[in-house]
């Protein structure tokens, strides 16, 4: 779906690399597997972290070294259909402990619940006081976005910064989407500029971006070893991540989407998938990534060796809040019948007891309402509306207090106080709730299901 998304500015930063061990990265063929299959915690506690990727000295990615690395399609691709899926693990020969250790957990719970999410965008997380103030708790899993982590606008790490903390210091799960900003014009160097919607750019070619010689393809190699810097400055972090690049490409909105017959025939957006697998699996051997495939269509079906979960963005039209059995039943018609199918971004959370219904076949992992109007009340640019004391208030057009209340009491649904203590995380309540909290006494929630989160 098309969403207008606020703007921020970025602050230009560079990173230094990430303290990871291993190796310099380096390969020549796309199907270079791991240093070790997922086995057991024992075995996988001596595998070092990923490959370091090669930066200069102004902590810019090397681009000699990562033009010296391509993808070998016909390799990955021979490696991939040699092998059945195989549900039941990661797709990663990389995975390290913990994120073994939530893969699995994920998978126990899929089917007999469902996780809570929210995504985020706003540095005052009002969406996190709505369910707060509403339900004295908050959603299992944030997602964040790599928009501000590339491209010639500057590197702005708040979203990595603050997924590190909602892991580290909540306990809380990460996903990661990618709204993935390229050059408006690559041959006019006077059209300033990058974009992600297609109608927003003039001058750049998917198919030329997997075709390695050409500009488009310099831009795409860049931005995926600047995004593996920042998963690696998670991985150290020890944060796992639900990683979903590329996401709803059955549309042509995005520029990587399979917009056209020619799109679809040359497989351009299946080669930019294996690119970004291959790069952040093969070469740069990331250890924390479970891989969404957010596709939504037979179009732009991947080998299902790339990916542990499939995920269908669904906004409809008017206020529904069904258990969505159509779109399940596209998305699981896509993939083999052990991988997980998630909401991955929703306009109206689906009603639990319409998804565990005695007659129901869906199984969703998880449901991640957008950001903004679709949780609080905001103006038509998106600009959050506030009370004088700056409480946001929930968008009853979106649903209902007693619906949300509801929901987050739900037995079936999993929301952030039900989670189990992860492997190196905290309980602190979050900085932004707990100064709400000073400031609004009288509305903390007499049933805080967080009265054991610390507040430092």
């Amino acid at each position: 779906m098309r969403k207008i998304l606020s703007s921020i500015l970025a602050v230009a930063m560079i990173i230094s690399m990430c303290a990871c061990n291993g190796d310099t990265a380096s390969g020549s063929s796309g199907n270079t597997s791991g240093s070790g299959e997922n086995s057991t915690p024992s075995e996988q506690n001596k595998k070092p972290l990923s490959n370091p990727v090669a930066v200069d000295e102004n902590g810019e990615v090397d681009m000699k070294v990562a033009l010296s690395y391509e993808t070998d399609f016909d390799a990955l691709l021979k490696d991939l259909e040699s092998r059945e899926p195989d549900g039941s693990k990661p797709v990663s020969k990389n995975t390290n402990p913990e994120t073994l250790a939530l893969f699995n957990y994920l998978k126990e719970n899929y089917g007999k619940n469902i996780f809570a999410g929210q995504q985020y965008f706003q540095d005052g997380q009002y969406e996190q006081i709505v369910y707060y103030m509403e339900t004295g708790d908050l959603p299992a899993i944030i997602g964040f976005d790599m928009i501000f982590s590339h491209g010639d606008q500057g590197i702005n790490d708040q979203h990595i910064d603050d997924a590190i903390k909602w892991h580290t210091q909540q306990n809380g799960i990460v996903s990661f989407c990618w709204h993935w900003k390229v050059p408006v014009d690559i041959d006019n160097e006077d059209v300033k500029g990058i974009a992600f919607y297609s109608d927003e750019i003039t001058n750049f070619s998917l198919k030329n971006a997997v075709t390695p010689g050409t500009k488009e393809y310099e831009v795409v190699i860049k931005d995926i070893d600047t995004i593996a810097l920042k998963l690696q400055k998670l991985e150290a972090a020890g944060v796992p991540v639900l990683w979903r690049p590329l996401h709803e490409a059955s549309g042509a909105w995005f520029w990587w989407g399979v917009k056209d017959t020619e799109t679809f025939m040359d497989q351009s957006y299946q080669k930019l998938w294996y690119m970004v697998f291959d790069r952040l699996e093969n070469y740069h051997k990331l250890t924390n990534l479970i891989w969404v495939w957010n596709g939504q269509s037979k179009k732009a079906e991947v080998n299902p060796n790339t990916y542990d979960l499939g995920g269908m963005d669904i906004y409809p039209d008017k206020e529904d809040h069904s258990e969505q059995s159509a779109k399940y039943s596209t998305l699981n018609n896509l993939m083999p019948d052990d991988k997980m199918a998630c909401i991955s971004e929703c306009g109206y959370i689906p009603d639990p007891d319409k998804i565990f219904a005695a007659d129901s076949k869906v199984k969703w992992l998880y449901f991640m309402p957008w950001n903004g109007e679709f949780v609080c009340n905001a103006t038509p640019t998106g600009a959050i509306i506030t009370s004088l004391d700056g409480s946001p208030s929930i968008n009853t057009k979106r649903m209902s207090a007693e619906f949300l209340k509801g929901v987050y009491s739900h037995d079936k649904v999993i929301t952030l106080s039900e989670l189990p203590v992860f492997e190196g995380t905290d309980k602190i309540m979050p900085e932004y709730l707990y100064l709400w909290e000073l400031n609004n006494p009288k509305k903390i929630p007499e049933n805080s299901k967080l009265k054991d989160y610390k507040k430092e």
